[in-house]
């Protein structure tokens, strides 16, 4: 049974077993109309009420859900007329990711993080304004000519007198360059861990940890970020 962090779940999990499965569960549209169904037996027109959708627009998606295998007619309700029918999802759903698309879990990774990315620009802009001996410098390279725009590295004694760290950059490890790294990680992770609630006499700090592989043959991945 998966581990949850946000809520709890005891029912039946429900694994998706195909790309199609996948790329709607992917898909925050499509996401939005199967949501009203999971874990209750609904009508499409009290779905698309919930939604906040067209009742038409739900019936499309019904169809398609039901195609798929993520929805499955359970009942109808009498009443005067045509009977309406009852639909029901799965109360909680795993996505493989080695089913989702590339692209959609790029973009996943990129939409939890911008409010990370935020508070960093925020309080490394910060850090920066307050010290008054680190700059940005642009010079033209005398070898080769060209102009560079970077940060200047603070000497450690500067960087003694200050808690804060903040580095990215791509770097080319060894295998077990790569496991030490990983390993450290582990470490710190535990430590973190032990209390990371707000309390008395602690400050709060951003911390991100990210060791992964990159794809040499992708030229887009080995830039390092501008100065």
């Amino acid at each position: 049974m998966p581990h949850t962090i946000l809520g709890s779940y005891r029912g039946k999990w429900f694994t998706a077993s195909t790309p199609e499965q996948a790329r709607l569960l992917s898909d925050s549209a499509a996401l939005r109309h199967l949501t009203p169904f999971m874990g209750r037996t609904l009508g499409a027109g009290a779905a698309a009420h919930e939604a906040g959708v067209s009742v038409e627009r739900m019936l499309y998606r019904v169809r398609q859900f039901v195609n798929t295998g993520l929805l499955e007619q359970v009942g109808q309700e009498r009443r005067a007329g045509r009977p309406v029918k009852l639909y029901r999802a799965p109360g909680g759903v795993r996505i493989p990711f080695a089913l989702t698309p590339f692209d959609d879990l790029s973009a996943q990774v990129a939409r939890h993080g911008q409010p990370y990315d935020r508070l960093r620009a925020r309080a490394s802009g910060r850090r920066m304004h307050r010290l008054e001996q680190h700059a940005r410098l642009i010079y033209r390279d005398d070898r080769q000519g060209e102009v560079h725009s970077e940060t200047e590295t603070l000497g450690p004694e500067v960087l003694a007198a200050h808690l804060s760290r903040d580095f990215m950059g791509v770097m080319w490890l060894d295998e077990q360059t790569a496991h030490k790294m990983s390993a450290l990680m582990d470490e710190w992770r535990n430590l973190l861990g032990q209390d990371s609630s707000r309390r008395e006499g602690a400050q709060p700090y951003l911390i991100q940890m990210v060791l992964l592989a990159l794809d040499p043959d992708e030229p887009d991945e080995l830039l390092g970020p501008p100065g």
